[in-house]
């Protein structure tokens, strides 16, 4: 039997001798190596490429999304299982988009942190039944959006082929984007950049409550519902997004 070759990495050494002896009891699961941190999780898997590596997500210096993202790049055949305390959307959505192939709690049932191994492992993501259903519904109404934003596009062109834009419509015109600072301009970028609070946060070296303030105020000014609505309308209006430097 083919055992499958797991890397650990978490910052908390009791923990990681834990889970080492869980493992230890199934047969077809086997631990080449233990990471305390980010960067040696990403060293051991370019020198290693275990199959699946069990990721905590808040570590030091390099966290765990941060080495998930670098992982996928020099051992993109290694599948990452987040293993964390966190049970909420906003890390749910982080997970997937930094490459993931899974998402357990720290408290998990060791029959099932297996089964979580093995599924991954398998190249099927993992996902427990409520966070699953939440990752379903948003990008369904992600999907929703792009479907209405595809027929007001349509619509407006339909409009604008039968009544001539006048100079104050052309394509070039900012629209609502004038009302925005020079701050709210840069937050709306990385919002187009798919970065959360706390990243834009980190990106403009502002506190998280700041941005808070500017997205409602964006929202305001643009007479827009949520963050999805704000991106559209700037990608729409040539606004380039701005990504999180890893």
């Amino acid at each position: 039997m083919e055992r499958i070759k797991v890397l650990i990495a978490d910052d908390h050494a009791l923990l990681r001798q834990g889970l080492c002896r869980i493992l230890e009891l199934e047969e077809d699961i086997e631990v080449v190596a233990q990471a305390a941190d980010g960067e040696e999780a990403v060293a051991l898997a370019k020198e290693l490429h275990p199959d699946v590596i069990l990721m905590d997500i808040n570590m030091p210096g390099l966290n765990g999304l941060e080495a998930t993202r670098m992982i996928k790049k020099v051992a993109p055949e290694s599948k990452v299982l987040v293993l964390t305390i966190h049970d909420d959307d906003e890390y749910v959505f982080k997970v997937i988009q930094a490459g993931a192939g899974g998402y357990v709690l720290k408290d998990v049932d060791p029959s099932n942190l297996a089964e979580a191994i093995r599924t991954v492992n398998q190249g099927h993501a993992y996902l427990r039944s409520p966070l699953l259903e939440k990752v379903l519904e948003e990008f369904g109404r992600l999907s929703q959006a792009q479907e209405e934003v595809a027929a007001t596009s349509n619509w407006q062109e339909s409009v604008y082929t039968e009544v001539p834009r006048t100079d104050e419509e052309s394509e070039n015109d900012p629209g609502l984007l004038s009302r925005l600072t020079v701050r709210e301009r840069e937050i709306l970028e990385c919002i187009v950049g798919g970065q959360s609070n706390k990243e834009i946060a980190a990106t403009l070296v502002i506190s998280e409550k700041t941005v808070k303030n500017h997205v409602s105020n964006i929202l305001r000014k643009l007479e827009l519902a949520d963050r999805t609505q704000a991106a559209v309308y700037a990608l729409k209006r040539g606004v380039t997004g701005r990504r999180l430097q890893s």
